[in-house]
């Protein structure tokens, strides 16, 4: 069984080009975040209630309106295929999908005007439970 849990909040999608140096201090009041530096940029995603000081530098792109389905299970790095189950189903209904990983756990993103589409997808799996989650600026959840 794959529980997911939609959590209620927006996230937006920040580009910033890869040499930008991130106010880390900054940092440090943010709910929640997740960052990725690759060789040709730096992505950062963030609640849509969080307003950094360099989101409306010009030479940021900014992808607003996803949202979150988070895999409900602290994930042993042996299992394999988890990501698969959730994705495909979701291709062959033609619903991008964003994803990010952490040490614990899966989220799969998606834009918020396909989530009620994505939802009914998922919740038609054989083996798959969706149900609601907790917002990510919750207290009880830093």
């Amino acid at each position: 069984m794959i529980a997911l849990r939609i959590l209620p909040d927006l996230f937006t999608l920040y580009q910033l080009p890869r040499a930008y140096k991130l106010p880390l201090a900054e940092t440090a009041d943010w709910p929640w975040y997740t960052i990725s530096k690759t060789t040709s940029e730096l992505s950062i995603l963030l609640p849509a209630q969080v307003a950094p000081s360099w989101h409306q530098e010009p030479t940021i792109k900014v992808e607003e309106n996803w949202r979150a389905l988070q895999v409900d299970a602290q994930m042993d790095f042996g299992l394999v295929g988890i990501l698969t189950a959730i994705i495909s189903p979701l291709r062959d209904h033609g619903i991008p999908v964003f994803c990010v990983s952490t040490f614990d756990t899966d989220y799969i993103l998606v834009k918020q005007d396909r989530l009620e589409n994505a939802i009914g997808v998922l919740a038609s799996v054989p083996d798959m439970l969706v149900k609601p989650g907790p917002s990510v600026l919750d207290e009880q959840h830093q």
